[in-house]
């Protein structure tokens, strides 16, 4: 179990690593080409195992697809590329904390102010 979770996390920051990967100038044409089809198979409605016929197997193509899609290109990437867009997607993660921080304390003062106006 522990070996699929740290397999999802690892799974997080490589789609993190493709965004920042490929807007970057040096990543070749293919590999920018490759992320832009994942992303639109994954946001399209059409899916090769639909989800109405067997509920929950329908994410399973998805599943594959980001899995050895994101594997393929990052092994297209120069490895120059792939080191500064893993750096971006680690400053993400610690940005993303921050946030999330505030606006659960934002949530925390409204719920107080909703409770005492009462």
């Amino acid at each position: 179990m522990k070996n699929l979770w740290f397999r999802l996390k690892r799974l997080k920051w490589n789609i993190f690593t493709l965004y920042y990967a490929s807007k970057d100038p040096r990543t070749p044409w293919q590999a920018k080409a490759l992320i832009t089809l994942m992303a639109a198979y994954i946001i399209s409605p059409v899916d090769l195992l639909p989800g109405f016929v067997v509920p929950g197997l329908g994410y399973l193509d998805d599943l594959a697809l980001i899995t050895l899609g994101s594997q393929f290109v990052m092994k297209m990437l120069p490895v120059p590329v792939v080191s500064e867009a893993m750096y971006k997607a680690m400053n993400i993660r610690q940005s993303a904390k921050n946030w999330v921080w505030f606006a659960g304390l934002l949530l925390v003062l409204f719920l107080a102010y909703m409770l005492l106006k009462m």
